[in-house]
């Protein structure tokens, strides 16, 4: 669970509280990760049919499944250490992403978190930091998107390289994972259960034809609401995906309740599972 902020009462005007500059600066990132998503948006909407059909595997994926602005999300609030930025289908089409989506938003946001840097008790962040497992905002943090450019693989995915990572500098959990494990140039290969724990899945990929036959997909899906409370889009659309094994199915309940912090920046979720593949299973 989050942490509840300390309330301290400000002398220079005499009614502000740490309560209060929490809430102003929640507010600030909301209407940051807003600018996100309509970037995304409208990137996403000047695509040519040729780049749209790259960027959906021929038509496999939808668009609303490439949107990016869950997993910042996910990261700025101390959940998921690192997250990959890709396009899979079309990687050519990323550093254009990048530089006119993501850059500007990473400038947006380390500016407020190094205002909480300045404005955090050094005794408050040591305190909150140990608690690992549970969402923090506001925080200090240092956002960083690197590419990929040593030559990487991992078991379900023939190559990285040209793909982004997005990760904190002032998380050292968070750095020293990515750097170690996905931009380190003398790094081949990244086994699954590594990538799970720095993407934060809670389940495991299938090692047998057998668990093969258990796969669950899980979709955690997002709406973001407008300063005014209106839904900014009529769909619900992918914050972030991962798939289990049925007998870990009672690790997403757990993992959602951490996840669903990100109501704080006015970003609704709920989760989708797709269990056709398992309900044909023999009951023990």
């Amino acid at each position: 669970m989050m942490q509840s902020p300390s309330r301290n009462t400000n002398g220079n005007n005499g009614c502000t509280s740490s309560a209060v500059s929490e809430h102003d600066t929640i507010r600030r990132t909301a209407r940051v990760l807003r600018q996100l998503y309509q970037r995304e948006s409208h990137w996403l909407s000047t695509r040519t049919s040729d780049q749209s059909l790259l960027l959906s595997q021929q038509g496999q994926l939808s668009l609303n499944e490439q949107l990016h602005y869950g997993e910042v999300a996910f990261v700025l609030l101390r959940l998921k250490p690192c997250a990959i930025i890709d396009f899979a289908g079309d990687r050519a089409q990323l550093k254009d992403y990048i530089s006119t989506v993501i850059e500007p938003t990473i400038r947006d946001l380390n500016a407020l978190g190094a205002a909480a840097a300045k404005s955090l008790a050094a005794a408050d962040v040591q305190s909150r930091a140990a608690d690992s497992n549970s969402a923090w905002y506001p925080r200090p943090f240092q956002l960083t998107c690197s590419r990929i450019n040593g030559q990487l693989a991992s078991p379900e995915v023939a190559s990285w390289t040209g793909a982004f990572v997005l990760y904190d500098e002032m998380w050292t959990e968070s750095a020293n994972w990515a750097k170690a494990n996905l931009l380190d140039p003398l790094c081949t290969t990244v086994a699954e259960d590594t990538l799970a724990r720095g993407l934060d899945y809670p389940g495991s990929l299938p090692t047998n034809t057998e668990d093969m036959m258990t796969i669950v997909p899980v979709s955690y899906l997002g709406r973001m609401k407008s300063e005014s409370g209106e839904w900014m889009s009529d769909r619900w659309e992918c914050l972030t995906s991962f798939v289990v094994l049925h007998h870990q199915l009672h690790q997403v309940a757990l993992h959602r309740i951490r996840y669903e912090a990100v109501k704080m920046f006015d970003i609704e979720m709920q989760v989708t599972m797709d269990t056709s593949l398992i309900e044909n299973l023999p009951m023990d």
